[in-house]
């Protein structure tokens, strides 16, 4: 093997630890549109635990990648964080229904009623929702844009010389963007990869953008279990 090829093989190894989990939630999510039409309400409960399975694995072979979990904020960091975790929510709250969907984004979220289900597979489904939402999404979504992408902007030839929590204006800007564009929810959708930059940068902490994001997912699926607003799952 020459030096060029291990070079490649370690740059591979180097991002798939941050990419893998992402790419594969964003595929599953994709083919759960696949499901048979009459068949969305037994399946689709289904579907999403396998999905929550499959990434949870993808994330512990790539567990490498938690060390930029580190440092951690100090207590005016994490009260921070968890303000605009509970603003997120009410942003992505507020704004619903002022905005126009953009149809390259899939247009409006269609949410899952989980009444359809019998009490004990209803409680199931609701647990593993909660479970992928509040304890999955927000690691692997802050290791990949706050952690992963945020460095490659400002040095594409080797991330790993960035340190944690740099954060430029136009990697600020560009991974807000692609916050957005795997959100059909585009304008909180921005302005919550804003916040959260802004915070990486007032923090230098991955685990305050982790702790806010599990926040704002965690107080959203409090208010659609009390609204019954399943239009935001």
């Amino acid at each position: 093997m020459s030096n060029d090829t291990r070079g490649e093989v370690a740059s591979l190894w180097t991002f798939l630890p941050y990419a893998s989990p992402m790419l594969a939630y964003v595929l599953l999510t994709q083919a759960e549109a696949y499901i048979p039409e009459g068949r969305q309400e037994a399946w689709y409960p289904i579907a999403y635990a396998i999905k929550v399975a499959i990434v949870l694995v993808i994330m512990l072979l790539g567990r490498s990648a938690f060390r930029d979990l580190r440092p951690v904020p100090g207590p005016g960091g994490w009260a921070l964080a968890v303000g605009i975790g509970l603003g997120v929510t009410a942003l992505w709250v507020g704004l619903d229904g002022i905005y126009p969907p953009l149809p390259f984004l899939g247009g409006t979220r269609e949410g899952y009623d989980p009444s359809v289900l019998s009490p004990a597979a209803r409680w199931a489904f609701i647990a593993v929702r909660m479970v992928g939402l509040v304890a999955l999404v927000p690691v692997f979504e802050e290791l990949f844009w706050r952690s992963f992408l945020m460095r490659v902007v400002i040095d594409t030839d080797d991330f790993r010389r960035v340190p944690i929590g740099t954060v430029t204006p136009l990697a600020a800007a560009i991974t807000s963007v692609g916050f957005m564009l795997v959100h059909p929810e585009w304008l909180p959708a921005l302005l919550t990869g804003l916040a959260w930059a802004w915070l990486l940068h007032r923090t230098r902490s991955v685990s305050a953008c982790v702790v806010s994001h599990l926040v704002a997912n965690l107080a959203l699926g409090v208010y659609v279990l009390a609204t019954g607003a399943y239009r935001f799952w």
